[in-house]
């Protein structure tokens, strides 16, 4: 028997006005400014389709209370990647609420949810849950749509995707150890060293998936879907003329549980990458992404 708070409240998370969001953040991999895209809604959301979701097609376990944020979904140009803009609905009116970069495709993850942040307005959410052995964050494409499929202890599958702020090949591939640190002195021992002698550890190969509390992009505002990312390339395809930029779409080890690895689809613009030949399979790579999902099945 299920012990604690009923459905709704064990799983939803209401914030209130004071918790901040770094949504500009998200167009750096395609403009100097959001304000760019923001000159252009007009004629954006003239030309928007719908965008649908899984809610859409299949009722979800609960129903949705009474008071509520209704709404729904534009996309422009189109459904495979572009930009999705939230709608709320208000009595006689709709309401922008949002406006973000979309990638239409990803890799599928199975998810067990903990929690839902619900930001103001109650229109827009990030999902916090496990991956695999690991807590993980995202921001939710469709959670209007489909948040009467999500509670506290369910698995879902659902399709995950990062946008890369920036990406490179990595400049450092071993870290020195703290010379009186227990793991430097199992490193010596293993490898023959003398106390006199330093000891590293190689990076090479390995994968790294964490929230960058170090990171000092716009003085530290970063939230808890943005990662810091490094790891092998399994994949690379070229994509074009994704709000005017061309990039890749790069399929990346950034974690391994017990032997087994967890992959990410990471869009890296041309904007973004900082190098002069493109990624390629078998190289690591590394940078900070804003991580994004939607609902794929129940499971």
């Amino acid at each position: 028997m299920k012990v604690g708070k009923p459905w709704p409240d064990d799983t939803f998370v209401w914030e209130n006005e004071n918790q901040e969001h770094y949504c500009g953040s998200h167009w750096e991999p395609f403009f100097d400014s959001a304000r760019e895209i923001l000159n252009r809604l007009p004629e954006i959301l003239e030309a928007s389709a719908s965008l649908g979701t899984f809610g859409d097609f299949y009722t979800g376990p609960h129903d949705i209370p009474p008071d509520w944020a209704k709404g729904f979904y534009l996309c422009w140009p189109n459904q495979n990647q572009g930009i999705v803009v939230p709608i709320r609905m208000a009595g006689d009116t709709n309401e922008f609420i949002n406006i973000s970069p979309f990638a239409g495709s990803g890799i599928q993850v199975g998810i067990e949810i903990l929690k839902v942040h619900v930001w103001t307005g109650g229109a827009e959410a990030q999902i916090e849950g496990i991956w695999g052995e690991s807590p993980v964050s995202f921001f939710d494409i469709g959670f209007l749509g489909n948040r009467t499929w999500y509670e506290t202890g369910k698995f879902r599958e659902f399709i995950l995707a990062g946008i890369a702020y920036q990406a490179q090949v990595p400049k450092i591939n071993k870290l020195e150890l703290a010379p009186d640190s227990q793991l430097a002195i199992r490193q010596r021992n293993l490898v023959g060293l003398t106390q006199e002698q330093s000891a590293h550890i190689g990076l090479e190969g390995s994968s790294i998936f964490h929230n960058p509390t170090d990171w000092d992009r716009d003085a530290g505002c970063w939230d808890r879907d943005d990662y810091r990312f490094r790891g092998p390339v399994r994949s690379v395809t070229t994509f074009n003329d994704w709000l005017g930029q061309s990039g890749w779409k790069v399929r990346v080890v950034v974690m391994v549980f017990e032997g087994n690895s967890a992959e990410l689809d990471i869009f890296i613009t041309e904007r973004a990458w900082d190098g002069s030949d493109p990624p390629r399979v078998g190289q690591d790579v590394e940078g900070y992404l804003w991580l994004q999902g939607r609902l794929w099945s129940s499971g």
